[in-house]
């Protein structure tokens, strides 16, 4: 995983598919400016996991399509079209937006290079 520094955010960018499937698991919590950026994604578990989370669900274009809090132990299959998803600590997704100060989540990242 590579770690992305924005407005006070770490973004934890999880890259390839074993880490975007151990994701958050074994933490005992997730600092509160501290999010899990699980690209190419379009479903999140809480299962065996000590804490509720933010999920975020963001299109192809990086808007957001979906959000909810996930308590322990839950499954969450956003609705179509889901293809990249943020984790937060709950309460975290309008502390995230906030801090953004209008850039997208894209451009905070550095992925707003289109794919050719």
């Amino acid at each position: 995983m590579r770690d992305v520094e924005v407005a006070g955010w770490t973004f934890e960018v999880a890259e390839t598919a074993v880490e975007r499937m151990w994701g958050l698991l074994g933490r005992r919590r997730l600092d509160s400016r501290h999010a899990l950026v699980l690209l190419r994604c379009s479903s999140v578990h809480t299962i065996g996991m000590r804490f509720p989370i933010d999920v975020i669900a963001f299109d192809a274009e990086w808007r957001v399509v979906y959000e909810r809090t996930l308590e322990p132990n839950r499954i969450a299959w956003p609705r179509k079209g889901v293809r990249n998803v943020i984790e937060t600590a709950a309460g975290g997704s309008e502390a995230l937006s906030a801090s953004l100060d209008g850039r997208t989540i894209r451009e905070a990242l550095g992925t707003d290079r289109r794919r050719t």
